[in-house]
């Protein structure tokens, strides 16, 4: 049996960015979550390990170099170029450089050695916590006007008592953001899970209460990207079209939503309007160019950014790394598990719901969005990790086998067959 300690690194980054992800501190208004962290740290150990190691996916690799290193590569020479403000740049080298080539060429190839019910027990159980907190919140805010934080492992230390002000007030209402402390960046962080939390939650209480967390993000790019999810879930057959229980959800998600309406100072109107919730803006500065604007920005509205940023050359790298999983994962479809294919889907409703507001440089979002990407490219190659008890009795029914040899051939007796042991 192999080392227990890819499991370890695992749910260790898992809880800090997918239960815990906004837990740290501010260094010059910069926040480090103790998820980010971990992972800046882990990653070179994690390079190291790969010395010797045999049969790696070169299909990370390749969306980590030929798209990912690139648009670093295009950002850096942006910021260089231009003599732009360090703070404007230096985030994005980070997420397209730092963190894809963290998760793409180091981390996500230990995914084979963490068993497959084992990665789904331990998304579940983040999942349900964060749903169980967040819907605490939400409650409890509307009840007493305040909610909890604990500084340093809910919240960034310096962030404590500042997540009213981070957009998260729908009239009388305050948004669902758990420990994410903002409604958007749990819903479309949570929209890259359900596919996979869906696939491993066996309780249908917490499936529900998922959903209405969901509802309660009071953020049509949610509602939006969960609509997408749940239909691609339909179209890829994790949910079955004939089962009625997915359109009973979605009737009482919509009621839910019209009764919460009022309640936020909405109208029906509402709900769809010409200036997209104000992101606007971003179209009216927009300039076609073949290689960018002078100035690096990624806003709400994620294609314009990287068109904006990059140009209509220029984008075709993140883009092409942003769909690199989901089509691979269209191509290779029949010989797909159903974890891989779940993380597929997840992908791609993150995608959707991108088109409105993507979260995409706050974190983890795109840690998540890697790790789901990390999952599709996940072949289950290493047996003994994936049943290690099976692996187990095996090779005691091996050892077993090896020690009526021996005592056999001293009695001078013919050694029963291995059908003949084996229990």
């Amino acid at each position: 049996m192999r080392s227990i300690w890819p499991l370890v690194g695992f749910a260790v980054l898992i809880v800090f960015n997918l239960a815990l992800p906004k837990g740290g501190i501010k260094v010059s208004d910069l926040p480090l979550t103790w998820g980010y962290l971990l992972l800046f740290a882990l990653a070179p150990v994690a390079l190291i390990g790969l010395i010797g190691r045999r049969n790696i996916s070169m299909i990370p690799i390749t969306q980590a170099m030929a798209c990912f290193v690139p648009t670093t590569l295009m950002v850096v020479a942006k910021g260089m170029t231009y003599n732009l403000p360090g703070q404007q740049w230096l985030v994005y080298a980070t997420v397209f450089g730092v963190l894809a080539c963290a998760m793409l060429l180091a981390l996500v190839h230990y995914l084979e050695d963490v068993p497959a019910e084992v990665i789904g027990k331990i998304i579940v159980w983040s999942i349900r916590f964060v749903v169980l907190w967040g819907l605490m919140n939400f409650v409890l805010r509307i009840l007493s006007g305040q909610f909890i934080e604990i500084p340093y492992v809910t919240v960034n230390a310096a962030d404590v008592g500042e997540t009213f002000q981070k957009m998260n007030n729908r009239g009388g209402l305050m948004k669902l953001v758990s420990t994410f402390n903002n409604g958007n960046i749990f819903g479309v962080c949570m929209l890259i899970m359900a596919p996979i939390y869906v696939l491993f939650e066996k309780q249908r209480t917490f499936l529900a209460l998922f959903f209405v967390a969901l509802v309660c993000t009071l953020s049509r790019t949610v509602w939006l990207g969960m609509i997408a999810t749940v239909l691609l879930m339909m179209l890829s057959g994790q949910i079955r079209v004939a089962n009625p229980m997915p359109w009973l959800g979605g009737l009482v998600a919509l009621l839910l939503i019209v009764a919460l309406l009022p309640v936020m100072g909405w109208t029906p109107e509402k709900l769809v309007e010409t200036d997209l919730g104000g992101r606007d803006v971003v179209l009216d500065a927009f300039e076609l160019t073949a290689f960018g604007a002078g100035h690096l920005g990624i806003p709400e509205l994620f294609y314009f950014g990287l068109v904006q940023s990059f140009g209509i050359m220029g984008m075709l790298f993140p883009l092409a790394g942003m769909l690199f999983a989901p089509v691979y994962a269209l191509v290779n479809w029949a010989s797909l598990s159903a974890m891989r294919k779940a993380a597929a889907v997840g992908t791609a409703g993150y995608l959707v719901a991108a088109l409105i507001d993507g979260a995409f440089v706050f974190p983890p979002t795109f840690v998540l969005f890697l790790f789901a990407c990390g999952l599709v490219y996940r072949r289950g190659l290493r047996p003994d990790a994936i049943m290690p008890r099976q692996i187990a009795r095996s090779a005691a029914a091996r050892q077993g086998l090896a020690r009526a040899t021996v005592v056999g051939n001293l009695a001078g007796r013919t050694l029963p067959n291995r059908r003949q042991i084996a229990p």
